[in-house]
């Protein structure tokens, strides 16, 4: 008897082929794994398959945003959703929207939704998601019970701490999925299947008591037969994930002997575990052998039958995304974001800005300097295509959430100067200490990296990184060393002294996140989304100052990676190409001298 488990993970929206940004198709989606799901059972009729998603599916693109802005309608993505899953996970992203939203969407879900380690106590979510589920399947050698238990960072405390404080609880994942596979077990279960929203790391920090990314503990419960991970969007089995994990089984994509998947970020990937499965002298069902690999989207083609039934909801988000917002006068883009400002990460700290002095000029906030603040969230973690590109002229719907992706809603908070100096050594400490590694930025990576959406540009501020220094924090904002890398930071040409106050327009998340601003005073929390904020300030046809105000020494040349295709948008950067690495990305070159970077201009 063949068991196939297909499951997706980190899906955030991607479901049809088609790139809203630049409108043209996509060779990659949901509905192409759907396409070749529906083929495989066809042609596998004795085999018992079952397909799974392991969470983050509600929010993320532009399906999700759809949904969200007509909540009272039937929702999109939970159509095709009730087309392909027996049973959901939850991940982290599924708290963005509130708990409210949350349940509006899974009442609408037809398969089984599983979350083992989220205790909703009173509010109604607690009613329709289930601690775990054992699906029973008949055979003909008898009945197969096949169980399913997910578990989600308990970070998520700090993520949405806006949405669940006060109203969740959340328990330890490797914790959680000890006493509840065995309990699973106790309770029938022939196979355990964990869906962990959850990466897999060794790294010390990740796999103690309330870590991160966890999954590598929970490859040695014994009662889990096979696991489903996701969170950090990386893939297993890939020969590149982890190298240090001495227990991997690449040809059967196994670790300590459990077979597992984790199958990236926006369908790029189908995972797919099978099991064979025989039966005891006992009559007990028992694993013959088992493996897991992935099936990659490009490879597959979306059937014209798929295609079809979903093409009212495409043409829907379609109308909605091309409303007009605005115009610019020359292209915007992030692909050298993380050294060279760009225009499109300056504008929402301008946005922002802007709506922190309208409320000081109704009296609802103090006088005090306004800081305007953006990290950039398209800068290649997902790939090459992974970056924000706006050109010349009409600006639509489609190009703010380009611009914004996340929901964050607006909080305003007061920070004094040692704050603030905190806060920059933190974004310093995404630069790789010069003359330990080639590169000079740290991989844009969740799990050991230093990913980009926690790099903030504070534009209203004059700043330097001394990077001969090592970096203060980690790209978690834990701190680790004592060093200093900010030697100069500078309000209107002054220095900024510890005891300076300033107004920060920011968002739930990063005021909720950061330890360094959890006790910061929270002057204004807004209902409203810095997207919406960002929307209205961009109809406004607003012209602001390009400002670059970071300056990095010692000055000399340094290399960085960034998408191949950025060559086209060199221009007058101090920037040269240098060798394409043949993965969509290249080396590139950046001269820092202070007379070429580092200043304000006009453009």
């Amino acid at each position: 008897m063949k068991l196939t488990i297909f499951a997706t993970s980190d899906v955030h929206g991607a479901i049809y082929p088609h790139d809203y940004f630049n409108d043209t198709y996509k060779s990659k989606s949901l509905l192409h794994l759907k396409s070749f799901m529906d083929a495989h059972r066809l042609k596998h009729p004795d085999d018992i398959v079952m397909t799974v998603d392991n969470g983050d599916f509600l929010q993320g693109d532009v399906w999700n945003d759809y949904d969200y802005r007509h909540s009272d309608d039937p929702l999109l993505a939970i159509e095709v959703m009730n087309d392909i899953y027996d049973v959901i996970g939850l991940g982290n992203h599924e708290f963005n929207f509130g708990l409210d939203y949350l349940l509006k969407a899974y009442r609408q879900v037809e398969a089984e939704i599983v979350n083992a380690n989220v205790d909703f106590h009173q509010h109604a979510l607690g009613d329709i998601i289930k601690r775990y589920v054992i699906v029973d399947k008949q055979t003909p050698q008898g009945l197969l019970r096949v169980g399913f238990l997910n578990v989600v960072p308990t970070q998520i405390m700090k993520w949405d701490a806006f949405h669940l404080e006060g109203r969740v609880e959340v328990e330890d994942m490797n914790r959680t999925v000890r006493h509840t596979a065995r309990e699973m077990k106790e309770a029938g279960a022939d196979i355990v299947i964990l869906m962990s929203h959850s990466g897999m790391s060794k790294d010390p920090d990740h796999i103690r008591l309330y870590g991160e990314n966890q999954t590598f503990l929970m490859t040695m419960v014994e009662d889990v037969d096979g696991i489903i991970f996701g969170h950090t969007h990386e893939f297993f089995p890939d020969r590149n994930f982890e190298a240090r994990i001495d227990a991997i089984d690449f040809k059967r994509g196994a670790v300590n002997g459990k077979p597992m998947v984790q199958p990236g970020v926006s369908a790029s990937h189908l995972g797919c575990i099978e099991f064979d499965l025989g039966v005891d002298d006992d009559g007990a069902w028992e694993i013959k052998n088992s493996r897991a690999h992935l099936i990659e989207s490009e490879s597959l083609t979306p059937t014209r039958e798929t295609l079809s039934k979903y093409e009212d909801s495409h043409r829907k988000v379609l109308d909605y995304l091309s409303e007009p917002i605005g115009h610019i006068d020359e292209t915007w883009h992030t692909y050298f974001s993380r050294i060279i400002p760009s225009k499109a990460v300056q504008a929402v700290a301008e946005a922002s800005k802007a709506y922190a002095e309208t409320l000081i000029s109704r009296s609802d906030l103090e006088r005090l300097p306004v800081l305007g603040f953006n990290a950039v969230t398209k800068a290649g973690r997902d790939g090459p295509h992974d970056f924000t590109v706006l050109a010349e002229g009409e600006l639509t719907l489609s190009a703010a959430i380009d611009l914004y992706k996340h929901t964050n809603s607006m909080v305003i908070i007061k920070i004094d100067g040692g704050i603030l100096k905190e806060w920059l050594e933190w974004s310093a400490s995404q630069f790789n200490q010069v003359d330990e590694n080639e590169d000079l930025l740290k991989a844009n990576s969740s799990k050991n990296g230093f990913p980009s959406y926690n790099f903030d540009t504070f534009f209203d501020l004059e700043y330097t990184f001394d990077i001969s220094r090592p970096a203060r924090y980690s790209g978690t904002a834990k701190k680790i060393s004592d060093s200093e890398r900010v030697t100069e930071m500078k309000y209107q040409g002054k220095d900024i002294q510890p005891g300076d106050s300033f107004i920060v327009p920011a968002n739930n998340y990063r005021v909720a996140y950061t330890p360094f601003l959890r006790d910061a005073e929270v002057l204004h929390e807004s209902q409203r989304t810095v997207r919406d904020i960002v929307i209205e300030y961009m109809m406004t046809n607003p012209y602001f100052d390009h400002k670059k105000p970071m300056t990095i020494i010692p000055g000399g040349t340094y290399m960085f990676k960034t998408a191949t295709r950025a060559k086209a948008y060199i221009d007058e950067q101090a920037v040269r190409h240098v060798e394409e690495l043949g993965n969509g990305f290249s080396w590139y070159e950046i001269d820092l001298k202070e007379d070429k970077y580092g200043t304000s201009d006009k453009e």
